[in-house]
């Protein structure tokens, strides 16, 4: 990705957060409906009356506002050269009129006998209304002049040559009016220096009547249009910013009735009700669902700004390295964005810019890299053979569970590994390394296309078999470093064979699913182990945030390593979301969830026998099929625990992770080998 000025702008436009609401795209004078209301309903009138100044008064909260609060006053502005001509005094030549006159443009008005004529014509109602008065008198204070003269061919050839720029009302001024088809729809220009505006709209059936809206939209686009024709400008260039729709969720909102006044007009009660009805729309649906957009007080667009100017510095500070490092790159702000604006995208390709350029801080993610390292180093990698194949024989399968699964969950690896070899024909070998998504996460485009190279050359040498994954993430690395292998994941697998003997009495009551986001994209994965799940016996429950739209655990896009506050949010906002005890199908998902006190079972559960010193279960709870652990021995008669030495036990509040300093637990390859667990060390002691 080139962060660029012209790939900031496309990336902006994917978030629609600043794109005005609907009321306001549709309204000729774009009124900003929002603040107008906002105002109204804590009674800030003046404010109020400033925003509505630009529009008329035409439903009843503005009315009540024109009443109550007093016009804003206009700010001097430097005065213009240019002179002006509005030909008509009809709704769209006074909107004109208004709208230049506030840019202190001269503008001179001709009409014909009766200054309000036209609109009273048009507009009965006005008759008996100060309201038409008072404006004209608040354009007479302005540099608007009105002169009394027939508006017709003469006129309108003397005002071209005299003035810079002329508009035609085609409602006042009708015997005038060009045909439709030769004014600009857009612009409203007509020919030369002269615009036309304030066509009457005929109905479906052919009534023809005078649409405000219409016609002061069009007296509005009018004056713009005569602004650039006095300035020899472009009429189309930048008119208009172009924005997507802006996009609101209606979803738990439950409509309000209309509050109707009981009187003529609003009292102040009725017309702060009234306006608090307002949603005061805006966008935000990633927003409101991920911590990490929460913690920086913005929303994508920004951030995409924020990361861009990141990426500019040349000398100075870095200040967006914590907004880069802090995304954990699942993909969920995606999948809810209407627009598909994806910061995971944005994030790791800032983080692959950084790299490049030598900015990225090396504490960032050293731990996570030198953690790959060493699970895919001799002392931890693992290639195994089937011994069950013919001598030169290449097996049809290649198990990999990846480098977090096999130190934590050794014991039940094992028996996986068993259960696939007496399931499954043609032969199976176990591979035990790092599948390399840190350095993918990491930006580390080198270091990953190296570990990439390293594993598809142990893949071609065992003759291309279909690998089976056991951790979502390894499979989307796998995806990427052998791009021509067929992958699968274990729970796929395990459903289209008949169910492993299975240990312990079922379960008691619901589960709700919590998919690793990695799996976001992939049905396989969470129907085989929905499938799997049901058929041991489970009554699944799926929670608000499910499938293609949840939220990480934290553990993803290294976010634990740069900012661990930030993750542990993370885990704890999904551990919330849950209400029922977890059922996860990543290690690191069920071992994040479980660091936050929640309940949560891996899916091996299901199938082989979990040490209970391994099901780790909150404070106060017994782990199953166990009584409370004394501190005089090992918690349980497990082979991970057998071996501890007396008056030592690893807690229960801590779970075994992988190559990490706090670990109590590891595997040898020679251990794995052999079909045994070892306890180096107890690191962890109960205080």
């Amino acid at each position: 990705m080139n962060f660029d000025l012209a790939h900031l702008h496309e990336i902006e436009s994917h978030c629609t957060q600043e794109s005005p609401p609907r009321c306001r795209s549709l309204c000729p004078f774009q009124l900003d409906a929002r603040a107008f209301l906002a105002a109204i309903a804590e009674s800030r009138h003046a404010q109020a009356r400033k925003i509505l100044d630009r529009a008329l008064a035409i439903n009843k909260l503005e009315q009540y506002c024109v009443a109550v609060a007093e016009p804003a006053r206009i700010l001097p502005l430097p005065p213009k050269k240019f002179s002006l001509a509005v030909l008509g005094p009809g709704l769209a030549g006074f909107v004109a009129a208004a709208e230049l006159a506030r840019k202190d443009y001269p503008v001179t008005v001709f009409y014909k006998d009766d200054l309000a004529a036209p609109l009273v014509a048009r507009f009965p109602a006005l008759k008996s209304n100060h309201a038409l008065a008072a404006e004209l008198e608040a354009l007479s204070g302005l540099r608007v002049s009105f002169e009394k003269t027939c508006p017709d061919t003469a006129l309108l050839a003397r005002c071209e040559a005299e003035f810079d720029g002329v508009l035609l009302d085609a409602d006042a001024a009708r015997e005038l009016a060009p045909p439709e088809e030769a004014v600009d729809g857009d612009t409203r220009h007509w020919r030369d220096n002269v615009c036309c505006a304030g066509r009457l709209s005929r109905s479906p059936t052919g009534h023809v009547f005078p649409e405000t809206a219409r016609q002061a939209g069009e007296g509005r686009r009018a004056a713009l249009t005569l602004e650039r024709l006095a300035g020899k400008v472009s009429l189309t260039a930048a008119r208009e910013k172009q924005r997507g729709a802006l996009h609101v969720s209606l979803e738990g909102i439950a409509p309000v009735p209309r509050v109707e006044p009981a009187g003529a007009a609003y009292t102040p009660e009725e017309a702060r009700a009234e306006a608090v009805r307002c949603l005061q729309c805006q966008c935000l649906i990633c927003v409101g669902e991920c911590v990490y957009l929460q913690k920086y007080k913005g929303y994508p667009r920004v951030y995409a700004r924020q990361i861009y100017n990141n990426t500019s510095i040349v000398q100075g500070f870095h200040t967006a390295n914590a907004l880069v490092n802090g995304c954990s790159l699942c993909g969920q702000c995606e999948r809810l964005c209407p627009e598909n604006f994806s910061m995971a995208d944005l994030c790791r390709s800032a983080r692959e810019d950084m790299v490049d350029r030598n900015y990225m801080p090396a504490p960032a993610h050293e731990f996570a890299l030198e953690d790959m390292e060493s699970a895919s180093g001799p002392d931890c990698a693992l290639v195994l053979d089937d011994d069950s194949l013919p001598e030169g024989a290449k097996p049809a399968w290649l198990f990999f569970p990846g480098c977090q699964l096999a130190p934590s969950r050794g014991e039940q690896v094992i028996e996986l590994h068993t259960h696939l070899r007496e399931s499954l024909s043609g032969g199976i070998a176990l591979l035990l390394s790092c599948c390399g998504i840190p350095a993918h996460w990491a930006g580390r485009r080198t270091v990953f296309a190296g570990h990439a190279s390293a594993l598809l050359e142990q893949w071609k040498k065992f003759g291309g078999p279909c690998v089976i994954a056991a951790c979502s993430s390894c499979m989307k690395a796998l995806r990427l470093s052998l791009p021509e292998a067929r992958i699968r994941s274990v729970w796929e697998v395990l459903n289209a064979l008949p169910l492993p003997r299975r240990h312990g009495t079922g379960f008691s009551e619901p589960l709700s699913v919590h998919d690793p986001c990695t799996a976001r994209h992939d049905a396989a994965w969470q129907s085989a182990v929905r499938e799997l799940a049901r058929k041991c016996g489970a009554c699944l429950e799926e929670p608000r945030l499910s499938g293609e739209r949840i939220s990480c655990c934290g553990y993803g896009g290294l976010v634990s390593c740069a900012q661990p506050d930030l993750a542990a949010e993370m885990s704890a906002n999904r551990a919330a979301a849950l209400p029922h005890t977890a059922l996860a199908s990543c290690i690191m998902c069920r071992d994040r969830l479980v660091g936050q006190d929640k309940e949560c079972l891996l899916c091996w559960t299901c199938f082989f026998r979990v040490p209970p010193c391994l099901e780790r279960r909150p404070p106060g709870k017994k782990a199953p099929d166990s009584q409370p652990v004394a501190r005089a021995g090992p918690p349980c008669a497990a082979a991970c625990c057998a071996a501890a030495p007396a008056g030592k036990r690893r807690s229960r509040n801590r779970p075994a992770y992988a190559f990490r300093p706090k670990c109590g637990l590891t595997m040898t390859p020679k251990s794995l080998a052999e079909g045994k667990m070892l306890e180096v060390e107890a690191l962890l002691e109960d205080k």
